[in-house]
């Protein structure tokens, strides 16, 4: 299987980054499947401090495997509800280690890490050429002078993973939601076995119409006989999962469908290529047997 870690040596300009970017989130399932990067959104990122700044070559800026790294990790926390302005205030301070540990399904293991050694201090986060580094000035720090910042910073990478975990947590519950939902409810106990929940403002702005049919509404429930089941509930919740499955795997193949196009236009390509080869060929045999 092709792994991110095999792209550390892939460079491009804004436009090859945002058209690479695309290939890797569809295979990492980052975002909505619709959203296609652009040039734009990628100087935005550079300027937002998110993606360090690009290689000058001539007139161009390339983009290597660093800000390819970065750009993905900003969208799988965005993703997660992160804004811009804390995923940059992250980034600015944050290792290449922990920047590949934000994507998902990317473990920083031996060969990754050892590209990361391999990267300069000088060359990750090349923000303001006359500022110095943030990473530099921490390590310059003593003991009692680091302060809170580097529990700060874990606070807020553990807050980071906990969001980019949630959602695998509530798959192993059998949850149907991608995320939490927090609900503030008002409990009404009417007896020692009966509690009613609604919410909280819904309760304080509640016509007298809406509770009568409230009541009615309970009436019906615990007489219906014919409600649903837990083994009801639960061919339900199996077909919802099913069906998820199957929307997953329509996107796996619709990426490979799409990936396969290109592979049959770039052989089309090499084919015309070909044929005229052949024909040039052709035509010089055919002076040289006239002379």
């Amino acid at each position: 299987m092709h792994k991110f870690i095999e792209e550390k040596d892939w460079q491009g300009n804004a436009e090859a980054l945002a058209r690479h970017a695309l290939e890797w989130m569809r295979i990492k399932r980052i975002g909505d499947p619709s959203f296609e990067p652009n040039e734009r959104l990628v100087r935005d990122y550079v300027a937002r401090g998110i993606l360090s700044k690009p290689e000058r070559k001539g007139k161009e800026a390339i983009f290597g495997f660093e800000q390819l790294a970065q750009f993905l990790a900003c969208r799988a926390v965005i993703e997660d509800g992160w804004p811009l302005s804390k995923i940059s205030e992250d980034f600015r301070v944050s290792s290449m280690t922990e920047i590949l540990s934000l994507i998902p399904g990317e473990v920083v293991q031996n060969d990754a890490l050892s590209l990361v050694e391999n990267f300069k201090a000088d060359a990750l986060f090349d923000r303001e050429p006359s500022a110095p580094k943030q990473p530099k000035i921490m390590a310059s720090m003593s003991a009692s002078d680091e302060g809170d910042i580097p529990s700060f910073l874990k606070r807020r990478r553990e807050s980071y993973e906990t969001k980019a975990d949630i959602k695998e947590v509530l798959r192993r519950f059998g949850s149907d939601f991608g995320n939490v939902i927090r609900e503030d409810f008002t409990a009404y106990q009417l007896a020692s076995w009966l509690v009613l929940l609604m919410d909280r403002d819904k309760a304080r702005d509640i016509t007298r119409q809406e509770a009568e049919d409230i009541g009615r509404g309970i009436t019906a429930a615990l007489l219906n006989r014919g409600s649903l089941t837990k083994a009801d509930r639960h061919n339900y919740t199996k077909q919802m999962k099913d069906l998820s499955s199957l929307d997953e795997e329509k996107r796996a193949m619709e990426y490979d469908l799409s990936h396969a196009r290109a592979e049959m236009e770039k052989l089309a390509i090499e084919i015309e290529m070909r044929k005229e080869e052949l024909s040039i060929l052709d035509e010089k045999l055919r002076r040289a047997d006239e002379t």
